[in-house]
């Protein structure tokens, strides 16, 4: 570690101290201090392949145990959380054997990763059979994970193999396909327009389907040096020149164009939210039934927290039990870093030239501590304050613990009470009812209209709780030739000041007049546009933001919509030019408590570039173009084409 990272690690964990970190005494020490891990271990599957597992016991352990499961297609040493976080360690100190797995086609597994979540049903099944028919095996599995190693979990479930008893998926949005109310294909769509920057990386450089193959018939011993002595990890080819790749036309070579590996991502940015290869994936989707307990938890900033909020109230419609949604505010898997962040406070306050864990790189951790100081969580531009689980220190260990010993060791006493719906918001606090959306939600209208204040259209308008019966329309050039950015990356920026892009002219804004009280909203936020286009086709990007007393415009949660797919995901039906078409914008989700003083602001484009593939407004394909149109579009207000936002308002 260079001299340069252990201060800048020791000032952290200074002002971690100063700030008042105080570990909680009350959670319960691990029964074992030490654990044996057999390596490459190879799990066969019903079809012959052989799939690369880890196997962690207590050392010590007498009595038959309970098993956390970890499928992962991330590198088990250096990439995947539940080991490099601190979680696979804090389970087996507690009795549980801790099982880690690649999936099919990954690292040293056998087979072929064509698809996302490859073998998430089937291997999932046969890999909870082999474990409950273990010596050291109670009978009884519990899986666990973030982000791809929780997006794999719903599908297994689905399968109700006998021996699963609970599941705790951590950031598992894009693990739903095609369910009512959301048919994004994992999160790889918002209203049929490709997420093209969080997949086009994730793709390149985390999950390619070509990849170097071991030795025929390699030995458990071999396989164990080769682990030691190599890394399979792809390169991010995409680092350094990521807006110039994201850039490049046609949309389906991008990764091509960086000569990397073959990759699932070529053949996805190819077809339709409704294509039917989409069911050769692995998500849950429409007519499953997983009976198997749950914990979905989600964070207000996760780009797919629609998706599981679909999700879970398709399990409640279902009348599935034990089915449980907790969301508090922060990025993609903040949650998890919970164990990440105490045990680098505990173990290196004394020596921060010693990094926590062998595997954890200095600037990472100090990369998580700095964005993810939970009791003073700040997100972005948002200063969202203690968001710890119930105010805890350490209270998702608790709730995670509690659940597993209720579930799979049987200790009724370990869990109390739980809400079925558990939810963060921001300003306020956490909140609990039985049912998503919230029983005291009331949707509340917010029309888009002209600020008649304003001697200049410009643009600029008003949200107003009354319908105006004046019609008229707000128009802007959308060129695809330079589209209106992203201004950062929905994972690892989520919450930026939009101000930059609000001056833009391809962009409009609607704002609510300053509140003189308070307003709560927590929950889905429906947008109902009336657009024409000049173009055959095009997009309409929203977002929806809080903005401050001093003109500050923080993003909350933003959705995409192309207007071919108005008449259904399946069909493709091109814009008539000038003529008015009705859109409906659902992919988005949030809970907050806007001061007096604020207003709340909607921002509409036409694109939100590299986030979401640009549309090149031809009606063409789109992937498979280099030359766009610039258009004009239009979004209407005032009887008989109303455009509105529909806010989930909660009693203040």
């Amino acid at each position: 570690m260079h001299r340069s990272q252990v201060e800048k690690l020791a000032l952290i964990v200074v002002a971690l101290m100063v700030a008042g970190y105080t570990w909680a005494s009350d959670l319960p020490a691990g029964k074992y201090s030490e654990w044996t891990t057999e390596k490459e271990i190879f799990v066969p599957m019903r079809d012959g392949v052989h799939l690369d597992t880890d196997v962690w016991l207590p050392k010590g352990a007498t009595e038959k145990l309970p098993t956390v499961l970890v499928r992962t297609p991330y590198d088990k040493d250096n990439l995947e959380e539940q080991v490099t976080d601190g979680w696979a360690e804090f389970f087996v100190t507690h009795g549980y054997a801790v099982v880690v797995q690649s999936e099919r086609g990954r690292y040293f597994s056998q087979g072929d990763f064509q698809n996302i979540l490859q073998g998430a049903g089937e291997d999932g099944y046969d890999t909870v059979e082999w474990i409950v028919k273990q010596p050291w095996s109670n009978g009884k599995v519990g899986t666990s994970g973030c982000s791809s190693s929780s997006e794999n979990q719903p599908r297994l479930a689905a399968g109700n193999p006998p021996g699963l008893a609970a599941l705790i998926a951590v950031g598992l949005g894009n693990g739903v396909g095609s369910i009512p109310g959301s048919i994004t294909q994992g999160g790889f769509y918002r209203g049929g327009v490709p997420l093209l920057k969080a997949w086009g990386d994730w793709y390149a450089h985390m999950a390619p389907t070509e990849r170097l193959l071991l030795p025929a018939n390699s030995s458990q011993e071999q396989r164990i040096r080769l682990r030691k002595t190599y890394t399979l990890n792809p390169e991010d080819l995409l680092t350094g020149a990521e807006l110039q790749t994201l850039a490049h036309l046609p949309s389906r070579d991008i990764l091509r164009a960086d000569g990397g590996a073959l990759a699932a991502f070529d053949k996805y940015i190819t077809w339709t939210p409704a294509d039917p290869r989409w069911g050769e994936v692995n998500y849950i989707n429409d007519g499953m039934k997983p009976r198997v307990p749950a914990l979905y938890v989600e964070g207000w900033h996760d780009p797919a927290i629609a998706q599981t909020t679909y999700l879970f109230k398709y399990l409640q419609g279902l009348g599935t039990p034990n089915q449980h949604l907790i969301i508090a505010p922060g990025p993609h898997c903040s949650p998890s870093y919970e164990r990440l962040v105490h045990h680098f406070v505990s173990t290196s306050a004394h020596d921060v030239a010693q990094p926590w864990s062998a595997s954890a790189k200095a600037s990472e951790v100090s990369k998580s501590l700095d964005k993810l100081d939970m009791a003073h969580l700040k997100v972005g531009e948002l200063d969202i304050g203690d968001a710890r689980y119930q105010g805890l220190d350490l209270g998702y260990s608790k709730l995670f613990l509690n659940w597993l010993d209720y579930w799979l060791k049987g200790d009724k006493g370990a869990l109390e009470e739980l809400p079925p719906v558990q939810l963060f918001i921001m300003g306020k606090g956490w909140v609990s009812d039985k049912q998503w959306p919230l029983g005291s939600t009331h949707f509340t209208t917010y029309y888009l209209t002209e600020d008649s204040s304003s001697s200049q259209w410009a643009g600029r308008g008003l949200l107003s709780r009354t319908e105006s019966h004046k019609p008229g329309r707000a128009s802007y050039i959308y060129d695809p030739s330079e589209p209106t950015p992203s201004l950062v990356d929905d994972y690892d920026s989520p919450a930026p000041d939009l101000r930059p892009l609000e001056a833009r002219s391809d962009m409009l804004v609607y704002s609510t007049a300053t509140l003189t009280k308070p307003l709560t909203i927590a929950g889905p936020i429906e947008v109902v546009l009336y657009v024409s286009s000049s173009g055959k086709d095009t997009d309409f990007m929203a977002k929806l933001t809080d903005v401050y007393s001093d003109g500050t415009s923080v993003k909350l949660t933003d959705d995409a919509f192309r207007v071919r797919y108005r008449e259904g995901f399946d069909k493709r039906v091109l814009m008539d030019r000038g003529r008015v078409y009705e859109i409906k914008l659902t992919n988005m989700a949030t809970a907050i408590r806007f001061p007096a003083g604020h207003r709340i602001r909607l921002d509409i484009s036409s694109s939100s570039f590299p986030w979401y593939e640009r549309n090149l407004n031809t009606g063409g394909n789109n992937y498979d173009e280099s030359i766009g149109v610039a258009v004009e579009n239009s979004v209407y207000h005032g009887s008989p084409h109303a455009s509105h936002i529909v806010l989930p308002v909660l009693p203040d």
